[in-house]
């Protein structure tokens, strides 16, 4: 099973990674489990939003879609930003 480190969904302000295991679905990773820093699992926590998030940022970082491709569909984002 995939794992990999992605922001924590919960407070993304911060610099606060979780550790995310996943099966390899396409188009999206299905999450198994988001490990904070204590160990605790956030998954039985977390919002289908925040999952979906993360799922997002898993198939940006594979090149599965183009990064801001998937701001449409994330919670909180407007519009990706402009380019200068």
């Amino acid at each position: 099973m995939p794992a990999q480190y992605c922001s924590n969904p919960l407070d993304p302000g911060t610099e606060e990674a979780v550790l995310v295991t996943y099966e390899d679905d396409r188009p999206l990773a299905a999450i198994r489990s988001v490990i904070d820093a204590a160990g605790h699992d956030l998954l039985p926590t977390l919002s289908d939003a925040c999952i979906r998030i993360l799922q997002l940022e898993i198939a940006v970082y594979h090149g599965r879609i183009e990064p801001y491709a998937w701001t449409q569909h994330a919670v909180d984002v407007a519009a990706p930003p402009v380019a200068a």
